[in-house]
């Protein structure tokens, strides 16, 4: 022990006592904390005289400066000065609100672990790390606040909640462009609709006139087979292949026709003539999950006083699922990213640009007058059908 004293009294010179103001070192809650336990005291040749204390820094060693805390006691401030070794630095102490350097209580601390130090001493030379999003952050900061004090978060704060505002600010940002992306989106979404709407009566016009025109045509359709080659070639295998598929799709391709045409007349009979096709109703646009849905219907009057009525499910392309978080759940990613040591890598979001006409698609799968009726013969998309 005497040893280790000599040589840190040599390295600790009387002008390392000298302890000036230096940059005011402020903690931010948003980073991890490293809270470091030194041993201080006005003379090493007197063990006894050295007690411990606590300092809290963001950064994995003490930094030369000023940092500022609170305590039952009242405010105080501890500066700090490098040696020349790196394991003792000058401490300087101003209690209650102090200001004047001539008032510092000046210290040499030993700040980390030195070789040959006796363990009554170095058992307070430990190093505990505060990760920001610890769930237990407020009960360890409690733990050491008692003893130490509350560390400053900004000049004159030392609350231990968050100091979110700039963050939070950025993140509220992002939370109201996405608002505004799904009411552009809405909006988009709307004027297509429209347009798609007002077609669809003429559609469904269309497509009565082709199953009529069509009817029949495609009963006791032939399809040659596909003749085989003399040689088998591995040119001649990728031909006949393909010429295989096209003819099993085609073969498919006219059932699924034929089967709208069986369904439609089946439903309002191959000789009731058609009498006016109109767009009767629509319903208000509405979130499913990721896309916006909206129906419209369209109404087909015949000859025998019946009407055929057919729900149009019109659909957008979906949005990003992130468009549709809440202001909390930014909070929460945010904080993630910032404070994870494996997400730090990445950055917390920025505002999402608005979209464009171009970017946003709006659709029903009844575009082909060949294939008019399949969505309601089918039952699929959530389209619906009444013959009355």
């Amino acid at each position: 022990m005497k040893s280790i004293i000599v040589v840190i009294s040599i390295l600790v010179s009387s002008a390392s006592y000298a302890v000036e103001g230096y940059k005011d070192i402020y903690i931010d809650r948003e980073q991890d904390i490293f809270i470091h336990g030194i041993v201080c005291g006005k003379d090493f040749n007197n063990p006894a005289g050295l007690k411990p204390s606590y300092v809290y820094t963001n950064e994995d060693s003490i930094s030369q400066g000023t940092y500022y805390y609170s305590s039952p006691y009242g405010n105080y401030s501890l500066t700090f000065k490098a040696t020349e070794n790196s394991s003792v630095m000058a401490r300087g102490l101003l209690k209650n609100g102090q200001t004047n350097k001539e008032q510092m209580e000046k210290n040499v601390c030993i700040v980390s672990k030195l070789e040959g130090l006796p363990a009554s001493i170095s058992k307070y030379l430990n190093k505990v790390t505060l990760k920001a999003n610890d769930p237990n952050w407020d009960k360890v900061m409690a733990e050491y606040t008692f003893i130490a004090g509350k560390p400053a978060f900004s000049d004159g704060v030392f609350e231990d909640n968050r100091t979110t505002a700039r963050l939070d600010k950025a993140d509220k940002e992002i939370f109201d462009q996405n608002q505004k992306y799904l009411k552009e989106v809405e909006k988009i979404f709307s004027e297509k609709y429209e347009k798609i709407a007002a077609t669809l009566p003429e559609k469904l016009e269309a497509a009565i006139q082709y199953a009529h025109k069509t009817d029949g045509l495609l009963l006791g359709k032939t399809y040659p087979p596909i003749k085989e080659p003399e040689v088998w070639t591995p040119t001649a295998r990728e031909r006949y292949d393909d010429l295989s598929r096209q003819r099993t799709q085609t073969i498919a391709w006219d059932k699924v026709i034929q089967q709208n045409i069986d369904w439609f007349f089946g439903l309002v009979g191959k000789q009731n003539k058609l009498t006016a096709t109109q767009l009767i109703s629509k319903t208000k646009p509405q979130w499913n999950e990721r896309a916006l849905e909206q129906v419209a219907t369209v109404q087909a009057e015949f000859q025998n006083g019946n009407s055929l009525e057919l729900d149009f499910l019109i659909t957008s392309s979906k949005v990003d699922s992130e468009i549709f978080d809440s202001l909390e759940t930014i909070n929460r990613k945010s904080h993630l990213i910032r404070n994870n040591p494996v997400a730090s890598a990445k950055k917390p979001g920025i505002p999402v640009k608005l979209p464009t006409s171009e970017s946003i698609d709006v659709y029903t799968p009844a575009e082909q007058e060949v294939i008019f009726f399949s969505l309601f013969s089918n039952k699929t998309m959530g389209d619906t059908y009444r013959y009355r």
